[in-house]
């Protein structure tokens, strides 16, 4: 699938999906299980002490935990209010004064210029309307020097959920849409998760 300005990401934002009792069914699976996801995140993001995370498109908070678990701040943006309550209710009172959810979406985050050190979307990339607007966003609000880092499950043949993937080809178009985005240091990287692969796309804001 071309990976352009107006079709990157596969189904759009999901704010209205992960509304109501569904939504909450969903927002509560979507909290458990995701620990080995979550450590390989922060640590191919080099996360910790001194680190202002930004986790576009956030959930319930699952990788906003594990950073401020590793003593950085961490800030979620995510369009769904049942999604922001979730991230909020899931964080325990011990991380609270380092983890923030906010409203906006990956093309307009709410927040301030180079006021970063890593920006990462876990599993939340296919759902940008815009990729090449969110990345000049990451760019925006990134330090120089800053770390950017999106990973999405490795589609398998003929696999289940592949709209909820990128294949090795797509990963390597949004490489090349990072680079167009002025990053660099651009890599497209395959990292071993339970049964399947994680396709993780990292870049940095030229310091």
């Amino acid at each position: 699938m071309p990976m352009d300005a107006g079709h990157a990401g596969h189904h759009g934002h999901h704010g209205g999906n992960f509304e109501g009792p569904f939504g909450l069914v969903l927002g509560l699976v979507m909290s458990f299980g995701r620990g080995r996801y979550a450590r390989l995140v922060a640590e191919l993001a080099g996360v910790g002490p001194g680190d202002r995370v930004v986790d576009v498109g956030c959930g319930p908070g699952r990788f906003l935990r594990e950073a401020a678990d590793r003593g950085a701040e961490a800030v979620g943006v995510e369009p769904s209010g049942q999604m922001r309550r979730l991230a909020r209710w899931r964080t325990p009172a011990s991380l609270r004064e380092l983890v923030r959810v906010v409203e906006g979406t990956a093309e307009r985050l709410p927040l301030e210029d180079a006021s970063a050190t890593v920006v990462w979307a876990v599993a939340s990339f296919h759902h940008w309307t815009d990729p090449e607007a969110g990345l000049v966003e990451a760019h925006r609000v990134l330090r120089p020097g800053g770390r950017l880092l999106i990973a999405e499950r490795l589609a398998r043949p003929r696999g289940l959920l592949q709209s909820h993937a990128l294949t090795g080809e797509q990963g390597e178009e949004l490489a090349a849409l990072a680079e167009r985005a002025a990053f660099t240091g651009v890599t497209a990287g395959r990292h071993p998760l339970g049964r399947g692969q994680v396709l993780a796309v990292q870049a940095r804001r030229p310091g």
